[in-house]
């Protein structure tokens, strides 16, 4: 299932933190008049390097698919940044 929402967590301190819930359907939105240029690159590149572009479309859905579930945690000095898709 492509990713609906994204959490953020900063910590900069062990008493202080931010949560942010962040929904990606508007991102998504947002971004479809870009996804044209995209489908014309792809396209490009596909028959430059001689790539199937059904297998290649297929791979790119299976990999979006695929980030459900990403848990991204950044330790740096006295900050920790969480990063959750689902």
């Amino acid at each position: 299932m492509i990713p609906q929402i994204a959490t953020v967590r900063v910590q900069s301190r062990p008493d202080r933190h931010l949560r942010l819930w962040i929904p990606l359907l508007p991102i998504y939105l947002i971004l479809t008049p870009v996804l044209f240029l995209i489908i014309i690159g792809g396209a490009v590149a596909c028959a430059r390097y001689r790539i199937n572009p059904i297998r290649a479309l297929t791979a790119g859905a299976q990999m979006l698919a695929g980030l459900g579930g990403l848990h991204i945690d950044i330790k740096a000095h006295h900050s920790n940044i969480m990063i959750k898709l689902a």
